[in-house]
Order: structure tokens, then sequence, then C-alpha cells
């Protein structure tokens, strides 16, 4: 059927439709245009993203090359600029840094920086200065010069988590001759009491350096005619236990010399120490007066004061926070604690320390005439007691031994130190804990050697450097240093020379076979156990040299120190903040 042709009043009706498609199209078109529009915003911010994400990278990296800066610091290997001391070497104690030096403005930073945070600029070069000051802002990394908006930088602050810098507090307690707190001289009603009255020092301001104080003092009451001092005279150990910010123990020690004691005061008695200066946490502890005549009290009704003066302790740990600069205005923060060392700046309190009981217990000194027990500091103008023990029963039996034969004078003399063993020292468990981070350490560098495999090598001798980690027994001839660890017994033959610390914790203890001279120089520890049953303790300890030749054991801060540095300065942990 044929179709009709729309008429007149249909076509009229659909006048009203005209465009629409046009306008279908526009919509369509404009909605292709929105969709393009959104693609190209989100591929060109995805980019942005990314380099952002490169730039915050690059900033990270940059904090961590702080860090790694800090350490290398704090790890002696970068000379400060100026010196901090230019009267002594680059080498010498009062121009290495400390965690102490670290911290202080005066000795952290350049003369001529003015900022008021320790950043460690008089050790490191803050080259760029967007102000023209004359320390800058910033550590670039990399070559070239530094631009902000392209390369990468860091700036450091050093600061103390503990807070250790600005009080002491401490207390006192003495014995006299190896009793209590007092002496009587003489006998019936002819007698003198020499007493020490005990102090306690509570927020001893030390902020602003060595601060005066006083460790109590001695009295001397005379009844009837007095009483006579003996000849050898009395020894007397005045205790200082610190309690803030550390807790902590140093013993000094002295002689009351021989003289008479009288109503009349016609004699004089001389309290004589054995160093005028000691060493608690790294806080210096000063007397008043010469170290061989300290104090002197005229005898009678009298007394003295120990007076002194101690300075602010050494921290155990700084936290080093590094601000790393990226391109493209990026900036990262890391925050790392340091600790100072396994042993927390807490040596061994003698030259030879001999740790454990009775039972066991050998001490052969040597036979020669040669042979010399030195506690007076090689590197300063400390002292410790040249040869310490824990019990009075084994340092009788070291006093005995070294009357005869031996024509050897140890000096200062042999004491008890058990009350100033540092914490990994204080039990078998401690020193094994101790010990085992020792050995990790050993292993990752290649330095542990298992039972009955000899090092080719002990260390470095010259620069008492390096740690050994001998599990077993090992003979010890020609030279070594820094830290030695022998859990069997240690045999030194013919000539030897060991700069730094021995560690010996075998039932067999420390002999020498053969002549030859020997010189060791830094601290010797003795202290058996048995790892596989530590609650039993600390055994007797044995120590003999009697093999013969010459031998010296001196006390040296400066080898310790540097042997210790093969376990120093760790970073405990690092937060991103």
């Amino acid at each position: 059927m044929k179709k009709k042709n729309p008429t007149m009043i249909e076509i009229s009706k659909r006048k009203g439709e005209k465009g629409a498609a046009m306008v279908m199209v526009l919509m369509i078109s404009f909605l292709l245009l929105v969709a393009s529009a959104g693609l190209m915003l989100e591929v060109s911010m995805n980019s942005q993203n990314v380099t952002d994400a490169t730039s915050e990278q690059q900033a990270y990296n940059a904090s961590e090359s702080g860090i790694q800066s800090a350490l290398n610091v704090l790890r002696g290997n970068v000379q400060s600029l100026p010196l901090l001391d230019g009267s002594k070497p680059a080498n010498d104690s009062a121009n290495v840094i400390t965690f102490r030096r670290a911290l202080t403005l005066s000795t952290s930073n350049h003369p001529s920086d003015g900022g008021g945070k320790a950043r460690l600029s008089r050790w490191i070069n803050y080259n760029y200065s967007p102000s023209g000051a004359a320390v800058g802002d910033r550590v670039s990394v990399g070559p070239g010069t530094y631009v902000p908006y392209t390369g990468y930088a860091y700036s450091l602050e050093i600061t103390d988590p503990d807070d250790t810098g600005s009080i002491v507090s401490y207390n006192t307690s003495a014995r006299i001759d190896g009793g209590g707190s007092s002496k009587i001289v003489g006998s019936l009603l002819n007698t003198a009491v020499i007493s020490y009255v005990p102090t306690t020092k509570t927020n001893l301001n030390v902020s602003s350096g060595a601060a005066a104080t006083d460790f109590g003092r001695f009295t001397i009451v005379a009844n009837g005619t007095g009483g006579a001092i003996p000849a050898e005279g009395y020894r007397f150990e005045i205790t200082v236990n610190m309690t803030a910010p550390f807790t902590a123990t140093r013993v000094m020690r002295g002689t009351i010399e021989t003289g008479n004691i009288t109503s009349a005061s016609t004699g004089t008695v001389k309290f004589n120490f054995d160093s005028k200066y000691y060493a608690l946490m790294g806080s210096t502890i000063t007397l008043a007066s010469d170290p061989m005549n300290p104090n002197a009290m005229v005898g009678g009704s009298s007394q003295t004061t120990v007076s002194g003066t101690m300075t602010q302790v050494e921290p155990i740990r700084v936290l080093v926070r590094s601000t790393g600069y990226g391109p493209r205005g990026s900036k990262k923060v890391l925050e790392a604690i340091v600790r100072k060392n396994f042993f927390d700046g807490l040596g061994a309190p003698a030259t030879l320390t001999l740790v454990g009981g009775t039972s066991g217990f050998t001490f052969a000194p040597g036979t020669s005439n040669v042979v010399t027990y030195s506690g007076d500091d090689v590197a300063s103008d400390f002292s410790l007691p040249s040869i310490g023990t824990t019990n009075d029963s084994n340092l009788t039996a070291i006093n005995a031994s070294l009357t005869s034969p031996v024509k050897t004078d140890p000096q200062p003399p042999p004491a008890n130190v058990n009350t100033e063993m540092p914490p990994w020292l204080q039990s078998a468990e401690n020193l094994n804990d101790v010990l085992q981070a020792l050995k990790n350490v050993a292993q990752s560098s290649g330095s542990y050697y298992p039972s009955g495999v000899t090092p080719p090598s002990v260390g470095n001798n010259a620069n008492a450097s390096g740690l050994t980690f001998v599990d077993g027994n090992l003979q010890l001839s020609g030279s070594g240093g820094g830290i030695l660890v022998v859990t069997g017994t240690l045999e030194l033959k013919g000539g030897f020379d060991f700069n730094g610390l021995i560690i010996v914790t075998g039932s067999g203890g420390l002999l020498r076979s053969g002549g030859g001279n020997g010189v060791l120089q830094g601290n010797i520890v003795i202290a058996p156990y048995n790892p596989s049953n530590l609650a039993v303790g600390f055994t007797g300890p044995k120590y003999d040299i009697s093999g013969g030749g010459t031998s010296d054991v001196k006390y040296n801060s400066s080898s310790l120190a540097n042997g210790l540095t093969a376990v120093s300065n760790f970073v405990l942990g690092v937060a991103d903040k």
C-alpha cells in the first residue's frame, strides 16, 4: 500500500523538534571533553605525585647521611676545627670528641656559630648559608654547589635524652684499717679516736663546670696522753655513691701516715690520698690539695674537711636529630639514639681485676724484681688500684704473695674493689650478656674464632684497636690490641705486648710460661664462670706468671678508649618523624 505524504498539519507539529540532534551532539561532545580533561589532570597529578615521592625519598637519604656523619664524628674519626686546645696534638684527650662535648655549645659548635643548638659545626662543615652567615645553615650532600630546589643537604641537632648535665647527687661512707668509720689508737685511758663523718649532697649544680663540694670530714679526739699511729700507717677508703643522674660508685683510697696524736696538739696526722683525681661516670672529682698531702690535721680535738670539686657526668646516650633536605622543597626528619658502648662508660675498677671467690683462687705475681703493677694512668692524672679483688680474703692472699720473694711494690696498693664493680661485672649473668653481644659483633666482623682455631692476629697494638673473640684457649705471643675475649685459658708465651682490654672467663685463668719481656697496657679482667650454669656465679680466679721474665701491667685509659671504639657509638634505633 502506497504511503501517504505527510499533511501540512503533521509538518507543522514537528517544527518544535528542530535542533534536537544538534543539542544531543553538543552534550555528548561536552561530556567527552570533560572526561578527556579529567584524564589529562589525573595523568598530570600522578606524575607530580611520583615526582614528590622521589623528592621525599631523596630527602630521606640526605637525612640518613646526616646520621652517618654524626656517627663518624662521635666515633672519633673527625678532627675539630679549630682544635679545642691548640697547645696539644689533635689526638690528645683534650681534643677528642665525647658525648659531653657533642652536647655543649662551646665544644660542639664552631666559635663563630651563633645558633643556640648543639649541631657539631666545629666538627662538620656547614657549607650552605642563605643569609651569608659565617657558619652555614646546612651541610650539602654530593658534588657541586648546593641549590635548595634541586640539591640535597642535611642539618643536625644533638640533645641529651637523659638530661644528665645539670645536677649530681651523692652520699659518702668510709672504712678505716679495714673496719668501720672510726679507729682507736692507743690503750686504756690514753687513746685517740680517728673518725670519719659522712655527707650527703642532693642536686649539686654542676651545669657551669667544676662545682665546689666536699666528701665528708675526718675528726680526731684525744683522751689522756693520746696514742700513736704505727709505722705502716692505716689504709682508709672513702666511698662516693652517686645517686643521680646515674647510680655508680667510686672509692677514694689513701693512707693515714704514722705520727702521734696528743691532747697537747704536738703531733700532726696526714691523710694522704692515692690520687688527687677520680672519675665517676665521666664526672671528674678533684681533691683540693696536692695528691701526696691533700689534708693535714693537727692532733688533739680537731677536724678537717675532704674538700674538692665535681664536674658534669658523661652521658651514656645522645639523641641525634637529622633533618634532610631534597629537591622541590622536600624535607625529612630522622631521630637516632646512639649508645656509648656495651659497658656504658664503666670500665674495670683496677688495672688487674680478679673477680670471684676464694675456692681455687690462685695469685702468683712472678718472682722477678722487674715485674711492675701500676694503676697510675699512662694517659692522664687518674689512678686505679693496681690489683683489685672482690673480697678481703683474696686481698690478704695477694698482699702476702707480694711481700716475698717478689721485690715489686704495686702502686697504688691492691684493694678490695667489690663495691666499685660496674653492672657488667656484678654477676655472671651480666658478664655473659655482654660477652654474647661482643661475640655477635666479632662474628659479623670476621674476628670470632671457635675452640681450636688460632687467630692470625689479635687486633692492632699501635692504636689499640680491634675486637678478637676466642671461644676457647689461646696462647698469646707477639703483639695485639683492642679488646681480647678468651673464654678458656690465656697463656702468655715469650715476648708479648697488648694495648687495650683483656677479658678471661675460663677456669684456667691467665698463665705465663717462658722468659721474654711483656707489656700489658689497659685493663685485665679475670672472671671465670660456667656459661652452662650461670647460677653458680663466678668461681675462684687464677693468675700465675711465675714463669719469670720482665712484665709490666699498667693502666692506660687511652688504650681502653681506643679498644672500645670497636663496640662504641652504635645506634639503638631510628625513628621517622
